[in-house]
């Protein structure tokens, strides 16, 4: 199950160097509201470094990035305003975990969920939307905590870039280079993943 999704993911990263803004946005959306498989930080990390080499626009980029985000939260948030009683029926722990967040740290929880405790970012959407939580408030939680988020992974991102011409003369292939980034950066994140009680 791990290779299946590692291999997906890795293809969606090839995708970046030649899709560009589009597929970058389409994948961070999805995987704010909770679509599984998709490596929503990964491709930001990746996109950080394509922006400081000149291959894709920084401001364009560091927007798509936050705009898309942005809208998956709040379509999360909208289907937990639609749906929250039925969802509130299902024995979900990761949905049980963000409850308990949500109601002892308030707001302050949307924020931390959007970077430091990532993993509960899609459930606390929902759980906020359900009735937790007023929109203005989420929203302005929201926005702070995407705002750390998106420009944190990008700046991690962009530090890669001046290794790029070093590397390169060892591959001439760029989406190599950098499928192979990101599959070591994916490592790192699956091993923090499977540690008890762990951030995403």
């Amino acid at each position: 199950m791990i290779l299946a999704e590692s291999s997906f993911s890795d293809t969606v990263l090839a995708l970046l160097p030649e899709l560009g803004l589009p597929i970058l946005a389409s994948t961070v959306m999805l995987a704010s509201l909770g679509v599984p498989m998709l490596p929503g930080s990964l491709m930001v990390l990746v996109a950080g470094t394509l922006a400081a080499a000149g291959e894709l626009p920084a401001l364009a980029t560091m927007l798509t990035v936050l705009c898309a985000a942005l809208v998956g939260d709040q379509l999360g948030f909208l289907i937990g305003r639609l749906f929250g009683p039925q969802l509130a029926r299902r024995q979900d722990p990761t949905i049980a975990r963000a409850l308990t967040l949500l109601e002892t740290r308030g707001p302050v929880a949307v924020f931390l969920t959007r970077w430091l405790i990532a993993p509960l970012g899609p459930a606390m959407n929902v759980v906020a939307g359900a009735g937790g939580l007023s929109w203005p408030r989420f929203l302005v939680a929201d926005l702070a905590g995407e705002i750390v988020w998106s420009s944190g992974y990008m700046a991690l991102g962009a530090s890669f870039a001046p290794f790029i011409p070093q590397i390169s003369e060892l591959s001439s292939d760029i989406t190599m280079l950098l499928a192979a980034l990101a599959i070591a950066l994916a490592a790192g994140v699956l091993l923090r993943r499977h540690r008890p009680h762990g951030p995403r």
